[in-house]
């Protein structure tokens, strides 16, 4: 039985994005609100590791998993009996847990929510975490991030792919997000194709949270007049992500001549740097800004310290303190502390 061409078209996206054969003899914990976005995320992989002309059994394992912040009573709960009885349906193994139900801001919610998964992918040895992200969201994300202060690599928006780079035990855990090419209509218009249902969050009709006020008054009000301001700002993302993955190997070769040691994080000062490093047309530009800012961001990724509230502003500060400027001493959002002193950089944050 052919499925219908909405759905088959989204299929085809996110096995174009994301094919079986890489995961499907690998662990996936896939998360999952209720929501459309993750309802189909969920739905085509099941599709994908079980298709019948697969050479052979898939030797990997899918696991749903949902976190019940209980933050709207017995919606929330409802929305978990859904994504049980769904898990049930489709015969995959279901992981829950419940917060405390208190009020939180997006980044506290956000925190359990990720804790959760990792305890599950460490519990079932799973590789991969599947999350739901699409084009919408993707662009939301941009325009947060552009309000706050972002460099170019916060317009690069949401990776496809990335490390659990929060992640301080050193884990080999991989964030997919394979729907980032989808938008959030055509998602639900696929879903629709298939009588298959999902659950509407009350809560995002809220303006109280900022992305909400994004999503429901500054994106309409920009379509208003730029209809098609959703696909545009996503291809200039995609445009800014093919620039930050053309300067990897360049904050690698940066990394390597900088860095002297992880624990505690110590870079040296790039005024006391010289000799080839700094002749050598063909070497690293070390005083590059963008570069050595994108290699301080890889730097606060490993060492699994806070990001969300470092904006522009603070990493300039850090790089002018590598460049012999500034102050000797500084404090960073999360508690990163920097101390300068005449050959190098020492970063440790306080807990």
């Amino acid at each position: 039985m052919t499925n219908p061409p909405p759905w088959q078209n989204v299929r085809d996206a996110i096995e174009s994005a994301w094919p079986a054969s890489g995961y499907r003899d690998l662990g996936v914990v896939v998360g999952c609100s209720g929501g459309a976005d993750s309802v189909a995320l969920l739905r085509s992989l099941v599709e994908s590791v079980r298709q019948p002309a697969a050479p052979s059994p898939p030797r990997g394992f899918l696991v749903v998993a949902h976190f019940n912040h209980q933050f709207r009573g017995r919606e929330s709960h409802a929305d978990a009996e859904f994504v049980r009885q769904l898990a049930g349906q489709l015969a995959v193994p279901l992981e829950t847990e419940c917060g405390q139900g208190a009020e939180q801001d997006e980044e506290s919610a956000r925190n359990d929510r990720r804790e959760f998964f990792r305890t599950v992918m460490r519990r079932h040895g799973a590789r991969y975490l599947a999350l739901g992200h699409s084009r919408d969201d993707n662009v939301e994300t941009v325009l947060y991030r552009l309000m706050r202060g972002t460099g170019p690599a916060g317009m690069a928006g949401i990776a496809s792919f990335r490390p659990f780079s929060d992640d301080p035990s050193g884990s080999d855990f991989v964030i997919a997000r394979p729907m980032l090419d989808l938008g959030r209509d055509q998602i639900r218009e696929a879903l629709r194709s298939i009588n298959a249902p999902w659950r509407d969050d009350a809560s995002n009709r809220s303006n109280a949270y900022r992305r909400n006020w994004i999503r429901n008054e500054l994106l309409p009000t920009m379509q208003s007049q730029f209809p098609q301001a959703v696909p545009a700002i996503a291809r200039a993302v995609q445009g800014q992500r093919q620039w930050l993955d053309a300067l990897q190997p360049v904050i690698d070769r940066w990394l390597a001549t900088v860095q002297i040691q992880e624990k505690p994080l110590t870079l040296r000062r790039l005024d006391r740097i010289g000799g080839e490093a700094e002749t050598d047309p063909t070497a690293t530009p070390l005083r590059d800004q963008a570069v050595a800012i994108e290699a301080l961001r890889r730097c606060w990724q490993r060492s699994g310290w806070p990001l969300r509230d470092m904006g522009q502003f603070h990493w300039t500060r850090v790089f002018e303190m590598l460049c012999g400027r500034g102050p000797d001493a500084l404090t960073l959002p999360g508690a990163v502390e920097i101390r300068r002193d005449p050959e190098s950089l020492t970063l440790v944050r306080r807990h």
